[in-house]
């Protein structure tokens, strides 16, 4: 699976945001985001997303066209699961106009970061906006072991 264009809006007056991210049809199952996480931190406003599958489906899609969307509308910012937000980072609640809002989708069927630590490190490193391959993991949007040849 990967996710090919997202684009979206943070309404700071109404304190919501709404996304369209686009994905692959994997009709009669379908995409859905389990858990918006705020990560921000000291230095910028991000929050990332959880992409699965309503019937866990565990197949590849990273081949599939980009032929779907998966449409958030007015996603209020009260319901970001504030598990990872720390003292002195910055509060998404006070964006304004013109500010910039890093979105991050990760595809993370089965997804847990309270039972996997790697899943847990998956959005600590989002917070930071670094990006690695954990364990047999593949980097979000993509197939693979996890390993660069």
């Amino acid at each position: 699976m990967k996710v090919y264009e997202s684009e979206g809006t943070f309404d700071c007056e109404a304190q919501t945001f709404t996304l369209k991210i686009q994905t692959t049809d994997i009709s009669p199952d379908a995409f859905y985001i389990s858990t918006f996480y705020n990560i921000c931190n000291e230095e910028r406003f991000a929050i990332v997303g959880i992409l699965q599958t309503k019937d866990g489906n565990t197949k590849d899609f990273s081949n599939y066209p980009p032929d779907a969307s998966l449409n958030i509308e007015n996603f209020p910012f009260s319901d970001l699961d504030k598990s990872y937000l720390e003292e002195g980072d910055k509060d998404i609640t006070t964006i304004q106009e013109g500010d910039t809002v890093a979105v991050y989708i990760h595809d993370g069927i089965g997804f847990d970061p309270k039972e996997n630590s790697a899943d847990n490190e998956y959005i600590e490193n989002y917070k930071k906006g670094v990006y690695v391959y954990l364990e047999a993991g593949s980097p979000p949007g993509s197939s693979g072991n996890g390993y660069i040849g």
